[in-house]
């Protein structure tokens, strides 16, 4: 179970929020309104609002049967999927499920819920307190964060899920007092250094002509490889005459047993082929090289690391749209350590963050999301130039205010 997810008896908690324990800045903003759609091939019931941005959305588990969606880039709650029985047949809803609707939404919405097949169609207003779906919020962003983040092995990201949890009046099998009391080099998070963006884009240059290679989380075991504040920084690859040979460097008591069964490959995208794979073997001082036997072809072929050797290969779209969300977190980790965008290194950071986001969104036919990217980057970046909006929901998502707050506990530097 992740740190986000919870048990099926959820309340709203009766004591007003301490604001101070939650994201300081802009709050997050949501929609009053979510329209309910019944998917009966898919068995489900979904109350949706505006689409999610260039980041992609951050699910938290509410309740059995429920689970809602946070836009990553401002905070709102965008969708809410609600399991329905079994396909095709009769909508049949649990009773936490709904017992979660009423309490987020109110009694009618429940009704409407119950109700599926006849409210296609029909918005449902949210009735939860602004700072109760804001604790729900930054809950759901911090695991997403977590994943692609140098520090994700760092204690206080589960003391403060457990804070939150607790706040939202969730459940949670996180005990922070526990987590809290280890070691005492364990308690202090990481200085989070500037990452050195210019060596890292000079670096590649030098490279003559090496593919280009990142750690997807979405591809890799958790807690096994350290992700780099900067992307293109994951790996290190280095082309040779005989073949490729590429680096990452672990988190501190990585499972090695875990890391005998991932692979660097060399793959290409355009027929979805795997060209070769190797195995990882340890350098020391937590660094691993994988050392692939084969040529770099030309054209448009990448390194990936998997966990599965048999995980087939993603097409070159869903490539790039994986990869613009992981520039999207980048630059909003980077407009956390800014604090209110005040830093003009961790500022330039986000805005060249963002510059890639959007790169990778039009190279995966999304003009949409590819805009939204460039929007954030001239809301940091005065002058920037931004296309005009593609559509109506796009230019809705632009017009909403910046979410600005306070780094993770992890990420701090100070704590």
């Amino acid at each position: 179970m992740k740190e986000s997810q919870v048990s099926a008896a959820w309340s709203p908690p009766l004591d007003r929020l301490d604001r101070r324990h939650v994201g300081e800045g802009v709050p997050v903003t949501n929609d009053r309104t979510l329209t309910l759609t019944y998917d009966e091939d898919a068995g489900q019931i979904v109350l949706e609002g505006l689409p999610g941005g260039p980041a992609g959305e951050a699910p938290l588990s509410l309740a059995e049967g429920i689970e809602l969606f946070f836009d990553c880039a401002d905070g709102r709650l965008s969708k809410v999927l609600i399991e329905a029985g079994e396909p095709g047949q009769p909508p049949t809803i649990g009773e936490p499920a709904l017992a979660a609707v009423a309490s987020l939404f109110g009694a009618r919405a429940r009704a409407a819920v119950q109700q599926a097949p006849g409210s296609d169609g029909d918005p449902l207003t949210i009735t939860a307190e602004p700072q109760l779906v804001e604790a729900m919020s930054r809950l759901a962003r911090l695991d997403t964060a977590r994943l692609t983040s140098p520090v994700a092995d760092s204690p206080l990201w589960a003391v403060e899920a457990a804070r939150l949890a607790r706040q939202a009046g969730l459940a949670t099998p996180v005990d922070a007092d526990k987590r809290r009391d280890g070691p005492a080099h364990h308690r202090r998070s990481r200085s989070l250094a500037m990452p050195d963006v210019a060596a890292t884009k000079a670096q590649r240059a030098g490279e003559s002509g090496g593919p280009p290679g990142w750690l997807d989380p979405g591809l890799i075991p958790p807690g096994i490889f350290r992700h780099a504040w900067w992307p293109d920084a994951d790996l290190t690859i280095r082309t040779q005459n005989d073949g490729i040979l590429v680096e990452a460097r672990l988190v501190p008591g990585a499972d090695r047993r875990v890391l005998a069964r991932c692979r660097a490959r060399l793959v290409d995208p355009r027929n979805r082929s795997v060209i070769n794979t190797a195995p990882f073997v340890s350098l020391g001082d937590r660094r691993v090289r994988a050392g692939i036997r084969e040529r770099v072809p030309p054209g448009s072929a990448w390194v990936e690391v998997v966990d599965d050797v048999t995980r087939p290969v993603s097409s070159s779209q869903l490539h790039h749209i994986r990869r613009a969300m992981r520039w999207a977190q980048t630059a909003l980790a980077a407009g956390r350590q800014a604090c209110g965008l005040a830093d003009a290194q961790w500022v330039r950071l986000a805005a060249d963050a963002w510059a890639r986001c959007a790169e990778d969104w039009s190279a995966a036919r999304d003009p949409d999301r590819a805009y939204l990217a460039a929007v954030r980057r001239a809301a940091i970046c005065p002058g920037a130039a931004t296309p005009e909006e593609p559509s109506a929901w796009a230019k809705e998502v632009a017009g909403r205010p910046l979410l600005v707050e306070e780094p993770f506990l992890a990420e701090r530097a100070d704590c």
